[in-house]
């Protein structure tokens, strides 16, 4: 019977060696990202945000050897790309790439977003500031803001300002731009940022603030002028062109990327996506690959980007009932 009896407790202690295992593997795959990495950029290839989701797929596949997919969803100035994004299935396998229109814009100002960024999303990492460049047509006159304002209050509605949509960052700024100058300029809009630029260059349009990427190498190349960044502080990509909020304090609208997961992606999945996005970001290479591109990376923890998200809320929405910028 000893035979027996040592048999048995083996066979117990096998099935209690196996339980374990099993528990332990199932944690392990509860807190790590699914085989395929996907990254929802809600705008076309070759934006800023499409420049910044690839070179952080490559470091990954080239790092961990996991598959990313890069998945544009332009249209409806992100909204399509961030809706889609919040109904994903929260296992890790999705994430979003957003900005600052989808996320603390448009789900106050575009009427029928099917999603609301608190409750739909959870913060991952921040990916980087993207100053707002204004640039002006060569055909207009003056070097500087201060010069370009002069003319336009010597000539009021003879100048104008593109804008990327009713409520775009492009659109706000501009507005604020004629309130506080008190400077009256004609209100462009266009469906995208890139048939704006090539007005200005064109002269068909005084003013736009640009994002960074297409507008640098027009201002580097002399084809069009640039009167500031809406920041803090000069670009490092630009350190010439003066901030434009050292003249006038509201001016500070620099916009911004991150990555977020659907609401309910459980915190460990989150938090391991985090610290691998991070130290991607932050490694001295990417930093300055995003740089040539006007991109300013900043570390911040995970908790932090969700409080940088709600300041950036209030901001806005002061800012759109100030200016009188409403759904339309």
């Amino acid at each position: 019977m000893k035979p027996a009896i040592t048999t048995r407790r083996l066979s117990l202690g096998g099935r209690a060696t196996l339980t374990l295992l099993a528990l332990a593997c199932a944690g392990m795959a509860h807190a790590q990202p699914a085989k395929t990495l996907r990254i929802i950029v809600p705008y076309g290839p070759g934006g800023t945000g499409d420049v910044i989701a690839r070179l952080v797929a490559q470091e990954i596949t080239q790092g961990t050897g996991q598959a990313v997919v890069v998945d544009n969803r332009p249209g409806g100035g992100g909204v399509i790309g961030a809706a889609a994004a919040a109904k994903a299935d929260p296992d890790g396998s999705t994430l979003l790439l957003g900005y600052t229109s989808e996320l603390v814009i448009s789900p106050s100002l575009v009427k029928g977003v099917a999603y609301a960024t608190d409750r739909d999303f959870r913060p991952v990492a921040f990916a980087g500031l993207t100053p707002l460049l204004l640039i002006a047509g060569n055909n207009v006159p003056g070097n500087t803001l201060a010069e370009f304002v002069s003319a336009a209050k010597a000539k009021p509605n003879a100048y104008s300002y593109a804008t990327a949509g009713n409520g775009s960052p492009a659109h706000i700024a501009g507005a604020l731009l004629a309130r506080i100058t008190g400077t009256q300029l004609l209100n462009v809009p266009y469906k995208g940022g890139a048939q704006a630029v090539t007005d200005v260059l064109a002269g068909n349009v005084s003013i736009y603030f640009s994002g960074m990427p297409p507008a640098v190498p027009l201002v580097k190349g002399g084809k069009v002028k640039a009167l500031g960044v809406a920041a803090k502080k000069p670009s490092p990509t630009l350190p010439a062109v003066p901030a434009l909020s050292t003249a006038y304090r509201e001016l500070d609208l620099a916009g911004w990327f991150g990555f977020l997961a659907p609401a309910a992606t459980p915190p460990a999945v989150v938090s391991a996506l985090h610290d691998r996005l991070n130290t991607i970001l932050q490694s001295p290479a990417i930093k300055a690959r995003l740089l040539e591109h006007g991109v300013e990376t900043q570390a911040m923890s995970e908790s932090e980007f969700g409080g940088f998200i709600k300041a950036e809320q209030s901001k806005y929405a002061a800012l759109m009932q100030s200016l009188d910028i409403r759904p339309e």
